[in-house]
């Protein structure tokens, strides 16, 4: 019999999925609307201890304060005055949120179905989809995407795949990405050590855009604050009351092709990476947050820099044909 079990529960009005390891407790719960994780328990010093700072009740879920730990799709982050132009057209997006901001999409608005489950001695993965993204249903956006994410979680771990499949009859823009918070006590950030190897950052105008061109680049050498590369001694990698929000590019890859961003928590031992296949990482440290500021850490995985869009260099990275499919692929490790 395997150790692992599925099982649902309501989150208010919301239906979840809860993927479990019933062997140490391990779980994850799993919103349906935008296929949103609200919940990543595992053991910790003889207890439960959930390192997600997800919305804790259906009003914050409703509310969708932080966008947290949405899964971001068609595009991430922002566009500027909300239009964007592809193939010759420009397009302007509606308010996707209650604050009337276009900003990390709007697949998080979408009520998800299950695909796919399947339980072995080894894992239990799910597989969440929508067929909703189509032409006159999201002003905009007028083009025809299939969304699946698929959730895998094997002992402590979690491995996660975003795939999109363009099932119209031209070619669309698309991108998409994380926005996780990561917490590893109830004792806030200030003393965790952030590792991150990377040797470029985005720079932005005053309204969070990148710069034209390669302007949008600059070396991590130049900002020291934002240093957190491995060469650099921990004790100078601790937030320490640093405010972050920024997007970091050029970073380290294995030999899998996979980089990785970490935070470690020198008061109770525990680390938690999250390496990701090929894209950029931002970083945040809360500070604008309504609830909660700084006591957890944004490690966002994505597949380009904010308003790519309207980004000729990252035209053909944007872009889905006919019939093809994109996928992103990231990872949770918990040591």
């Amino acid at each position: 019999m395997s150790k692992y079990k599925f099982s649902e529960k309501k989150f208010g009005g919301n239906d979840t999925i809860i993927l479990s390891n019933e062997n140490d407790g391990t779980n994850l719960q799993i919103a349906l609307r935008g296929a949103t994780p609200l919940k990543y328990n595992i053991p910790l010093n003889g207890k439960i201890f959930n390192i997600l700072d997800g919305f804790l009740s259906p009003s914050e879920l409703d509310e969708a304060e932080g966008s947290r730990c949405w899964i971001m799709a068609p595009f991430t982050n922002r566009l500027p005055s909300d239009i964007y132009e592809f193939g010759g057209t420009s397009y302007r997006m509606e308010p996707n949120t209650l604050n009337g901001k276009v900003i990390h999409g709007f697949s998080y608005m979408i009520p998800f179905e299950i695909s796919n489950l399947e339980i072995d001695s080894e894992y239990i993965e799910i597989t969440l989809f929508t067929k909703m993204i189509r032409p006159g249903i999201f002003k905009g956006y007028p083009f025809s995407l299939d969304l699946f994410i698929q959730y895998r979680l094997h002992d402590r771990d979690l491995d996660i795949k975003i795939i999109a499949e363009n099932t119209g009859d031209k070619s669309l823009p698309y991108s998409t990405g994380w926005h996780p918070y990561f917490k590893t006590s109830d004792k806030g950030i200030e003393h965790l050590v952030l590792s991150l190897d990377a040797e470029s950052i985005i720079l932005l105008d005053n309204s969070y855009i990148p710069l034209p061109g390669n302007k949008a680049f600059g070396s991590t050498n130049n900002f020291p604050q934002l240093d957190f590369r491995n060469n650099i001694p921990a004790q100078n990698r601790t937030i320490n009351g640093r405010k972050i929000d920024h997007c970091f590019d050029k970073i380290a890859k294995d030999k899998y092709g996979f980089s990785t961003t970490s935070i470690f928590d020198p008061n109770n031992g525990l680390k938690i990476s999250l390496s990701q296949k090929g894209g950029v990482t931002l970083i945040f440290t809360g500070d604008l947050l309504t609830l909660r500021p700084r006591k957890s850490i944004a490690i966002e995985p994505l597949q380009v820099i904010t308003n790519a869009f309207n980004r000729s260099d990252l035209r053909e990275a944007i872009t889905v044909l006919p019939s093809q499919k994109s996928t992103f692929e990231f990872r949770v490790r918990i040591s």
